[in-house]
C-alpha cells in the first residue's frame, strides 16, 4: 500500500506544496516548481537532516556565544549534538567562524561561531 506524505519544500523562496508518494523503496514527488524540489522531499522521508542553532555558554561569562553546525546532521541526533554543545564551554576570545566542536557526535560537521565574542 502506498503512503503520501505532504511537505512544503524549503530550498527556495517559493514554498511548494510537495505531494510524496512512496511504495516500498519508491518514490514520487509531485507538485515541485524547481529542481531543488524532489531531492529536498527525497532526503525528508528517507533521513531528515537539520542545521543545529543553539546558544553556548563560554567559559567565565554570562553571556551566551551563537553557534551552528556547518552542514546539516540527522533530525533523530538533534538532542544528542545540542546536549554536546550545552556542556562545552569554549575559552575567550572567539572569532566569528571558529570551530569550536570538529566532528559533533560522530555527523562530520562542525560547530562554528557565528559572532565575535571577546
Amino acid at each position: 500500500m502506498a503512503n503520501v506524505t505532504e511537505l512544503i519544500c524549503i530550498n527556495c523562496p517559493r514554498g511548494c506544496l510537495l505531494k510524496v508518494t512512496s511504495n516500498g523503496d519508491d518514490l514520487q514527488v509531485e507538485g515541485n516548481f524547481c529542481g531543488k524540489g524532489i531531492p529536498y522531499a527525497k532526503q525528508e522521508i528517507t533521513a531528515p537532516e537539520r542545521v543545529l542553532t543553539v546558544l553556548m555558554r563560554p567559559e567565565g561569562t554570562d553571556r551566551p556565544l551563537s553557534v551552528k553546525t556547518d552542514k546539516p546532521v540527522p533530525k533523530a541526533m538533534l538532542k544528542e549534538c545540542a546536549k554536546t554543545i550545552y556542556a562545552t564551554h569554549p575559552k575567550l576570545p572567539v572569532k566569528h567562524g571558529d570551530v569550536l566542536i570538529a566532528d559533533l557526535c560522530g555527523t562530520g560537521a562542525n560547530v562554528i561561531a557565528t559572532v565575535d565574542m571577546n
